[in-house]
């Protein structure tokens, strides 16, 4: 089998510096994490936090850290930093080969979609955000690594697009509709979603906007070759 990951990101009209940061790392036993961060507000300032966050757990997973545990030390992180004023919302996606698990873990406002051989559900219990409080739990979850298995993580720049133009928003049922169609290429599915939440906005997104989507596939790949594919528009 292999992992796929796709993301696709865009800042807020307007706005030069995107506020939302993803990384994507490899662990140590095997695997990927797929780390998504939404600094607050806008600009320098939380691309400055966002960035920080998500090279700080890139680093504690890359160290072997567990999921649950890189949570709640980058809330302690970003706490110390900021004294409890600043808060940022945190997604990781992480295809673990040691325990041939796929495990989300959320500090966020935003839901997870997962589509399997079950079938598609939706991951969206309220959690706090990283940073705002001394104390921070976060939202674990865990399955058995599935081929076919796909699992999307978006900020809430997405998850809100459109509803400013007093018009439909972004609907999670568009997303399961296409899921239950066909098994899509992650990068295909990430530019298609922000394509789409995009539109929704009129071409003019009102907040910064990133998807990242995590796919098993039943791929056969005997020599192990491994490749990345970045676009960095300046």
């Amino acid at each position: 089998m292999e992992i796929q990951v796709g993301v696709a990101k865009v800042g807020k009209y307007a706005v030069r510096d995107s506020g939302d940061s993803v990384e994507v790392v490899e662990r140590p036993n095997g695997g990927l994490s797929v780390i998504i961060v939404d600094g607050q507000g806008h600009g320098k300032s939380a691309k400055r936090i966002s960035h920080q966050i998500a090279t700080k757990a890139a680093s504690l997973i890359s160290d072997g850290t567990r999921d649950g545990v890189v949570m709640r030390s980058i809330s302690d992180f970003l706490y110390a930093l900021r004294g409890g004023s600043v808060s940022a919302t945190v997604t990781i996606l992480t295809a673990d080969l040691a325990a041939n698990s796929l495990i989300i873990s959320r500090n966020s406002n935003t839901p997870v979609v997962i589509n399997h051989q079950d079938g598609s559900s939706c991951i969206s219990s309220g959690v706090n955000p990283i940073g705002v409080h001394r104390i921070n739990r976060p939202s674990v979850s865990q399955w058995p690594l599935y081929p076919d298995t796909t699992v999307i993580g978006f900020t809430d720049g997405v998850i809100h697009a459109g509803r400013g133009y007093n018009r439909k928003g972004f609907s999670l049922d568009y997303v399961t509709d296409l899921l239950a169609v066909e098994t899509p290429e992650p990068q295909w599915l990430a530019n298609l979603l922000l394509e789409h939440a995009i539109g929704l906005s009129q071409g003019r997104p009102e907040d910064d906007m990133a998807v990242a989507v995590l796919g098993i596939r039943d791929v056969d790949n005997l020599l192990g070759k491994r490749s990345i594919s970045i676009r960095y528009p300046f």
